[in-house]
């Protein structure tokens, strides 16, 4: 889970078919020029920026999924947070969740590389299926299952479920524009999808903070009760690091159309 219709630059620009003079063009219009003469240089700071991003989102996967996965590859029914005994059926679901969740979090990253998408445009496709059917799908579809026994209260597992559905269906929209040919549409739907899917990364970056904030009011506004911190933490951490992931995403993602639309 970035437009208009394509205009004919010669027919914009008649100053590229011949050598009339014009009156001066802003680096924008002139394909990327800036005005001190140096070509493209708004574009190679655009490329050099994508690629610093890219690879900080590599690298923080690499750690999440390092710190976190192994954990789970166990198969000890104990890691989870509800009795085996109890919730039979939890433990697998779970596990279904954890790992299409990891399939996406590893795949949107290659779906993410534009050299990969240039070059190799049939690993990309694939790719793109294994993320949609072997990672966002199933790793949503179990977070709903999951939501409906998850005991950190009602307002988490609201933000659980909110999320689930808002991610099988972006994710489905730009897997179905693929599929029409409608590439710049699936492009903007999947960008929104990569960002839900890396949003767990932000929730464990907020936790430790929002923690020890609440914690300091423990006998203040929680009255001592523990168990009412609990819940307050866990739904502020499940909350805030989505909602606003995928608001930073649709300002990002309209600022890129409205800077489309100039160069034009």
């Amino acid at each position: 889970m970035k437009k208009g219709c394509l205009w004919d630059r010669a027919a914009v620009h008649p100053v590229r078919m011949s050598y009339v003079p014009q009156s001066p063009v802003s680096p924008i219009q002139a394909g990327g020029e800036e005005r001190d003469g140096h070509p493209g240089r708004t574009t190679r700071q655009r490329r050099l920026g994508g690629r610093i991003a890219l690879g900080v989102l590599a690298i923080a996967v690499c750690v999440f999924v390092g710190l976190s996965i192994p954990r789970y590859l166990t198969f000890d029914p104990d890691v989870g947070r509800l009795s085996p005994e109890e919730h039979p059926l939890f433990f697998p679901v779970l596990m279904t969740h954890v790992l299409g969740a990891t399939v996406a979090m590893t795949g949107c990253v290659f779906q993410m590389w534009p050299w990969l998408r240039r070059r190799h445009p049939r690993a990309h496709r694939r790719i793109g299926r294994a993320y949609v059917v072997a990672g966002v799908w199933p790793a949503a579809i179990a977070a709903l299952v999951i939501s409906v026994v998850w005991p950190f209260g009602p307002v988490s597992a609201l933000s659980d479920i909110v999320l689930a559905l808002l991610w099988f269906s972006v994710t489905t929209y730009g897997f179905v524009y693929a599929r029409r040919g409608r590439y710049a549409a699936h492009r903007r739907w999947m960008v929104r999808s990569f960002t839900l899917t890396i949003s767990i990364i932000f929730n464990r970056l907020l936790g430790l903070p929002i923690g020890m904030i609440l914690a300091n009011q423990l006998d203040t506004t929680f009255g001592g009760d523990r168990h009412a911190l609990e819940q307050a933490v866990s739904a502020s951490v499940t909350w805030l690091p989505w909602t606003l992931a995928f608001i930073f995403v649709e300002w990002w993602l309209d600022r890129e159309q409205r800077r489309t639309v100039r160069e034009m």
